[in-house]
């Protein structure tokens, strides 16, 4: 069964492409009386363009001298286009960055500094630690980005499946309860149909091979063909008391006994059978629709899930479906060393070449503050950036969005560095190859050979780190 959230979205950005006009043709064409501000946005919710128009709807009442002109532009090409208009100086007046693309694009010069200007909505305080550390190249002042929202993941679960083992939340809590769970889920060889009746043991094996009637793994995670292959990765690394890069950004360290430790554990998984090999073949979305269609009893994915399974079918969503009523989110497991989340998601960017700064602020704040982000959220799922809009309702009374609230206590993100453009490349092929040794591509798989795979991707990322700049200035 095809994805159709994900494919209500590629069509309605295909048409938002083919309607609005090129920011070529429009860059500096002022309306009558009014500023124009271009901003381009990649599609952060099923309606990329409609849904912000809507968000920004109370600042047009309130500024009239401004007129915006939204562009939304597909994860696919921007960085393409994006690094073209920070090279050229032919952009637009804001740009929405993802957090990890921040470092090298201000490295280019390309940012407009906003250090006057950050005082206006709060300044870092008022922001969660982990975002804020993306506002800047890491060991400077210069403030050239603000945060917007954050993507951030948690544990997908089946609460109808737990309940039928015996099993609660508090099962997910550590490594290990959350290894005993998967294997107390593999031992009982579920089984459901498609009406969402359970059966385990004996019954279970009669149905099985009947049909309409299907096998539960414990859990889904996708592999070498996802997009986010690095941000699935790293929580265990961090978890374990790894870490990607030294504290001087000088060297790879996730070869460290520590990462290994978390790489080891999350590989593993799937090694020990706990994890459907072929799942290494699919990306987040396609390992999202297995789990609703009763695939997997857990999967990881961010905060956006809920509202997809919150809307219908017809509405691009799963609320029809039977995992719909029957899932909650946990936390990740705490590890060795703790418990981490990885903080991605996006900031707002001025770019230089503006020649409308004070307007395309006001722009920016308006989208930053505490009522923007929070209808923001409303749209696409995505969680808010700033600490005072987690006290609104709708995160307050959600006890699943209060499990991402929870996790932002355990946010972390990527070192802000201009190394970090060419780096995440390789990390993503890397461990993409690394997924497929797992899946016993090239035949058996040892600790020694993933160790052996590592190391590669480290010395890849160590001759990059010694060809850009990494000093803190």
């Amino acid at each position: 069964m095809k994805h159709k959230h994900v494919i209500c979205f590629l069509l309605i950005n295909l048409i938002v492409v083919s309607v609005v006009p090129s920011c070529k043709r429009k860059e500096h064409k002022e309306i009558s009386g009014k500023t124009t501000i271009n901003i381009w946005i990649m599609p952060n919710s099923p309606k990329p363009v409609i849904d912000l128009e809507d968000v920004l709807s109370d600042f047009k009442k309130n500024n009239p001298d401004i007129e915006i002109v939204i562009t939304a532009i597909d994860w696919g090409a921007a960085w393409s286009k994006i690094t073209v208009a920070a090279t050229s100086g032919i952009g637009p007046d804001i740009c929405q960055l993802g957090t990890t693309w921040v470092g090298t694009i201000a490295s280019m010069g390309a940012l407009l500094p906003l250090n006057e200007y950050i005082s206006e909505i709060g300044g870092a305080d008022a922001f969660l630690p982990a975002c804020w550390n993306t506002s800047h190249i890491e060991g400077t002042k210069e403030i050239i980005a603000i945060p917007w929202f954050v993507d951030v993941r948690g544990l997908y679960y089946r609460t109808d499946i737990f309940k039928k083992l015996g099993l609660t939340k508090k099962d997910l809590e550590t490594w290990e309860s959350f290894e005993n769970t998967l294997k107390k889920i593999k031992e009982a060889k579920v089984v459901t149909d498609q009406q969402g009746n359970i059966y385990v043991g004996k019954e279970a094996e009669e149905k099985l091979n009947q049909p309409g009637y299907k096998l539960v793994e414990p859990l889904g995670i996708p592999g070498k063909n996802d997009w986010n292959v690095i941000h699935n990765f790293v929580p265990w690394i961090w978890a374990a008391g790894g870490d990607l890069l030294s504290t001087d950004r000088k060297s790879a360290i996730f070869n460290s006994k520590e990462a290994m430790q978390g790489i080891l554990f999350y590989t593993g998984l799937v090694r020990k059978k706990l994890v459907p090999i072929k799942t290494l073949e699919l990306n987040t979305a396609q390992v999202s629709t297995n789990f609703v269609n009763g695939d997997y009893a857990m999967y990881f994915d961010t905060s956006h899930m809920l509202k997809y399974m919150a809307v219908s079918r017809e509405e691009g969503g799963f609320g029809d479906s039977v995992a719909s009523k029957n899932y909650d989110v946990a936390l990740y497991p705490k590890g060795p060393k703790g418990r981490f989340h990885f903080f991605g998601g996006s900031n707002l960017t001025i770019f230089k070449s503006t020649k409308h700064p004070k307007e395309a602020w006001r722009v920016v704040a308006y989208l930053c503050s505490k009522e923007a982000q929070i209808k923001y959220s409303q749209k696409t799922g995505f969680m808010p950036t700033r600490k005072d809009a987690f006290k609104d309702p709708y995160f307050e009374n959600d006890p699943r969005r209060k499990v991402f609230k929870e996790a932002t206590k355990y946010g972390r993100s990527y070192p802000c560095i201009p190394a970090w453009g060419p780096i995440e490349p390789i990390l993503t092929r890397r461990l993409g190859i690394l997924w497929d040794y797992v899946a016993g591509v090239y035949g058996e798989v040892t600790d020694k050979i993933i160790e052996e795979q590592i190391n590669l991707a480290v010395e890849e990322v160590n001759s990059v780190l010694k060809t850009v700049d990494t000093s803190k200035k």
